[in-house]
């Protein structure tokens, strides 16, 4: 996967991403953040540019060095095509499957895509289900031609070894 530096590159992603608003919308707030001085000091992962199909937002590797913490090894994805996903989650450079961690996103599909690439790595996973209620004015302000009120979100931790 392709590390984004450029800031133009990350502020097209960005436009990109709002046009597929309520999918990808936690990955959409995270590269907003990004593109406002990037206060958490994450990156942004694309599988090809600038036709993506896959954006990955995870923390920098030096900041992951607790490897029994979920909540600083949180990845935030959203897929145009859940193929592509699965190939770039296969990729051993892209998500750290050795250590605790987060996997957050919005779509249909990926909870599959998350278990079968985990089963292959011989990783246990947990997944929990949240809700995301948009209202119709935010929607309008960010996707107009967009009606959907609430979508399933996923995350997904791996569960703590036995000690």
């Amino acid at each position: 996967m392709l590390l984004l530096r450029s800031p133009q590159m990350l502020q097209t992603l960005e436009r990109a991403l709002r046009k597929d608003i309520p999918e990808s919308i936690k990955v959409y707030g995270t590269v907003f953040h990004v593109n406002q001085g990037n206060p958490f000091k994450l990156e942004v992962l694309v599988d090809k540019w600038p036709d993506f199909k896959t954006v990955v937002v995870r923390p920098k590797e030096q900041d992951m060095m607790d490897d029994l913490d979920p909540y600083t090894n949180t990845y935030q994805i959203y897929s145009k095509d859940l193929q592509s996903c699965q190939d770039a989650l296969k990729s051993s450079d892209v998500i750290n499957w050795k250590q605790h961690l987060q996997i957050q996103g919005l779509q249909s599909g990926l909870n599959e895509v998350i278990k079968s690439v985990a089963e292959e790595k011989s990783v246990q996973v947990k997944m929990t289900n949240r809700n995301l209620y948009l209202i119709s004015e935010t929607m309008n302000r960010h996707a107009p031609s967009q009606q959907i009120v609430a979508k399933s979100s996923a995350k997904t931790e791996k569960p703590k070894k036995d000690m």
